[in-house]
């Protein structure tokens, strides 16, 4: 989805996200001790004092002014200071601390989320506490010669040294923590230069398994996305930190397996039997056990529940709520009954207590943001891949995004969807869509295009298909949106045309938490995984992305039917036409202006472009399948569809689209910009084709093909563009109108990037420019001298003097791309 999760998945520590809308592993951050210096000025005479003088009695530390609170650990307002008292029986124990933003002065998406994910401990010296951060990445076991070379390694490096002030009952330690929160500590997240006398503790929340602290913080911040030279500013924000008891006996971890995705994350184990460091991954899950043991179907000891935001609109509630719940036909699957539950969570009037940040709760936020789109995560034990807090991002402008695509991809085949405003019931399944896609990333996947692949157009275009797959795409975690390849002549009913959890949704949750009987180690689930994930050879819409094909036609996003994307595309261009017949209709409102209209003409043009991109991919790509040791995993595409591919985009990419041509729009919304549009969107899908990574696998499949019969070549593929950009000049009168001289100019322009690409910023000086140097050089400085020699001939045909003009500027950048000046 558009998160990146929808667009992608943004991720911090072990936060990922996607994603997006892209979900990423991560592990732990590395840092460094702060030096005493970076302390605030104000708490190092306190802690000074206390290192000289030792521990005090308990009475004059904790004051009869202290506000005490009891839980995990105790915690003790004093006036502005905060100390914890902590239990002998936790020194050395782990915690998970998570920091998030609540509120920030700076509205905007990006500062929303992340701050810290780290494992921590509290350790007992003497009369010191120091904290600790363990580092998981690498192991040895204990038996291990080896483990005596890794140990310092895992300690992790000290992130603070708090003087022991005095102790409680059971020989607690009482520590001063205060300045971990309210001073410029990159350890613990927040902001820089922090301004002590305009930072509080707002409040401190312990409970059973957590400690949780709110403060409010006044420093300098950099905004999203600003470049390293731009100054930073002045913000106040609002800042949840959450420690969470972790579990003293890890659940233990499932392998991961690149066939089937599931995000993992890696760990270096020293002490395997191989002949090297060897890096193992293993999988990102919630904690699920049976109640039953013994029941093919039982209820979970303990189920996955996410908290509903207090904040989200009160009428889509219940929608977010069925979204998340929309997985538990696929968790039946692995054998567990009602595995996944919403919840309302309680306004601050029903619990002052409440926060979403909290570790242990897993929550669907619903964002104030003018940001069209959506995320989903997870905060994970780092130890055993735990899944220890799921998140979900909603945007409010979503809503905006999904209007769109269902408009422009769906609407003549559901009249609802006809309208500026969508009604609630329509709005209100759309945000489901969305929430279980995200939810997806939030309990495990990462984004799957190819499952859905498998699917041939024609069976998108049959209810009883439809019904039986349980939609048209293999899984949620595709970019596939909406059935755009149904006409409306199938009668799919509409409920058929949003994405659905699917099966490889379902085969991916039983692959991840279904138990393993008799199983007591990773090593010892291995063959019946490995089993499982042999599935996919007998049903392929069970496969997941090759992570390593860069070129796979069946892997790319906002696709659907793309078993043959000629077709799908051929059938999604009709609906588009029907769509931009219905623009007037539908966005003209009298006592509106017209942003709607340039919206939605804009989105239309946008859909076009993805269609061409799709069939694109088709020249000089891969088929792939990921195996283990069972054959190949490459296959390239064949030349009859390669041929295909080609004939499609000169008749549809090369040729001027009229339904964007259309004056009773565009005088609506625009006074010029119409040849930009175009020229931009067609020199897109000339710039993929011409690129020299395309370029030089079709010269390696050539060869590899042992005879050019058998392979799409490069001289083809050329010979084709060639004659799809520049027919006219082969015409007995040769006229050349102001849209095809747009097309023109951009072929020239995709090929001048490659043969003449820009001088890298960070190349020294006296050092030259990089020109290309395999088979993209000849072959692309050979199209031009053919383009040139057509060109010359042409002109004595010029229709008009428009053409002429054109001709001799056509053959005037020939000679600068082929001879550069400088």
């Amino acid at each position: 989805m558009v998160h990146r999760s929808l667009l992608s998945l943004a991720a911090l520590g072990l936060l990922v996200g996607n994603a997006g809308c892209a979900a990423r592993a991560a592990t732990p951050p590395t840092t460094t001790v702060r030096p005493a210096a970076a302390q605030d000025s104000a708490a190092r005479p306190a802690g000074a004092a206390a290192q000289a003088r030792g521990p005090r009695p308990y009475a004059q530390v904790i004051t009869s002014r202290a506000q005490t609170r009891t839980g995990l650990f105790k915690t003790h307002m004093v006036e502005d200071r905060l100390y914890f008292e902590i239990p002998r029986a936790e020194l050395g124990m782990e915690m998970y601390l998570a920091g998030r933003t609540v509120e920030t002065s700076q509205q905007t998406g990006g500062f929303f989320g992340g701050g810290v994910n780290r494992v921590l401990t509290w350790n007992r010296d003497g009369n010191f506490i120091v904290i600790r951060s363990p580092d998981y990445s690498v192991r040895a076991d204990s038996t291990e010669a080896i483990r005596l070379a890794t140990e310092g390694m895992t300690r992790g490096p000290v992130l603070a040294r708090l003087a022991i002030e005095t102790f409680g009952p059971d020989s607690a330690a009482v520590v001063e923590v205060t300045s971990l929160f309210l001073t410029t500590n990159p350890d613990f997240g927040g902001l820089s230069a922090v301004t002590r006398d305009r930072s509080w503790i707002d409040r401190v929340v312990p409970g059973e398994k957590t400690v949780d602290v709110e403060a409010t913080q006044t420093g300098m911040i950099r905004p999203p996305g600003a470049p390293p030279t731009a100054p930073a500013l002045s913000t106040t924000a609002r800042f949840r930190w959450s420690m969470y008891r972790l579990p003293d006996t890890p659940m233990m971890p499932r392998l991961s397996d690149s066939r089937v995705g599931i995000i993992s994350f890696q760990r270096v184990d020293y002490g395997r039997p191989e002949h090297r460091a060897e890096t193992r991954r293993y999988i990102r899950r919630f904690r699920l056990e049976k109640q039953n043991p013994a029941a093919a179907v039982s209820d979970p000891v303990e189920p996955i529940v996410y908290w509903i935001d207090a904040a989200t609109p009160d009428w889509l509630k219940p929608w977010i709520k069925s979204g998340i719940e929309a997985w538990n036909p696929a968790f039946r699957e692995a054998g567990f009954s009602n595995a996944i539950i919403g919840r309302y969570a309680p306004s601050p009037e029903q619990d002052p207590d409440w926060s979403n940040y909290s570790l242990g709760k897993s929550i669907v936020y619903w964002r104030p943001s003018t940001v069209a789109n959506a995320t989903g995560g997870q905060t994970v034990d780092p130890r055993s891949g735990e899944i220890i807090k799921g998140e979900v991002n909603m945007y409010h402008n979503v809503m905006n995004l999904l209007r769109n695509w269902y408009f422009i991809q769906v609407s003549p085949l559901d009249p609802r969807g006809r309208a500026l405003t969508l009604p609630d019931s329509l709005m209100g399944k759309l945000v489901e869509y969305v929430v279980a896609h995200e939810i997806g990333h939030s309990i495990g996947f990462p984004h799957n295009m190819k499952a859905s692949h498998m699917y041939h157009p024609d069976s998108l275009r049959s209810e009883a298909f439809l019904r039986r797959m349980g939609g048209h795409v293999s899984t949620m975690m595709d970019y596939s949106r909406f059935n755009y390849v149904a006409q409306p002549e199938d009668s799919i009913p509409v409920d058929l045309l949003i994405p659905q959890v699917g099966p490889y949704d379902k085969y991916a949750v039983m692959w991840s938490y279904k138990p393993i009987p008799g199983a007591r180690t990773p090593d010892e689930e291995w063959p019946t995984l490995d089993s499982w994930s042999r599935w996919q050879d007998t049903m392929p819409w069970l496969r997941w992305t090759t992570s390593d094909a860069p070129n796979d036609p069946g892997n790319v996003t906002e696709a659907v039917g793309d078993m043959d994307p000629v077709y799908s595309s051929m059938l999604a261009l009709r609906n588009l036409r029907r769509v931009m017949e219905s623009l007037i209709p539908v966005a003209e409102v009298p006592g509106q202006d017209y942003s709607q209209l340039r919206e939605l003409y804009t989105n239309a043009v946008q859909q076009w472009q993805r269609y061409l991109a799709h069939v694109a991919a088709v020249i000089g790509g891969a088929d792939t399948q990921e195996r283990y040791g069972t054959g190949p995993r490459f296959e390239p595409v064949s030349r009859e569809r390669q041929v295909a591919a080609m004939r499609f985009l000169r008749e549809n990419a090369f040729t001027t689209p009229e339904m964007f041509v259309e004056p009773a729009i565009l005088r609506r919304i625009e006074a010029e910009g119409v040849l930009t549009r175009l020229r931009t969107a067609q020199g897109n899908v000339i710039r993929s084709l011409v690129n020299s990574s395309r370029l030089e696998r079709l010269v390696e499949y050539e060869a590899l093909a042992g005879s050019s019969a058998r392979a799409y070549t490069v001289a083809d593929m050329l010979n084709e563009l060639r004659a799809g950009v520049w027919t006219e000049l082969s015409r007995p009168s040769v006229t050349v109108d102001v849209y095809r001289r747009n097309l023109q100019r951009a072929y020239l322009d995709a090929v001048d990037s490659q043969l003449n690409p820009p001088r890298p910023a960070n190349l020294p000086p006296t050092a030259p420019t990089p020109r290309p140097v395999s088979d993209t050089r000849p072959t692309l400085r050979g199209e031009l001298m053919e383009v040139d020699a057509m060109a010359q001939r042409a002109l004595a045909r010029a229709g008009d003097a428009m053409t002429r003009m054109h001709l001799r500027d056509v053959r005037a950048e020939i000679d600068r791309i082929l001879n550069p000046r400088t």
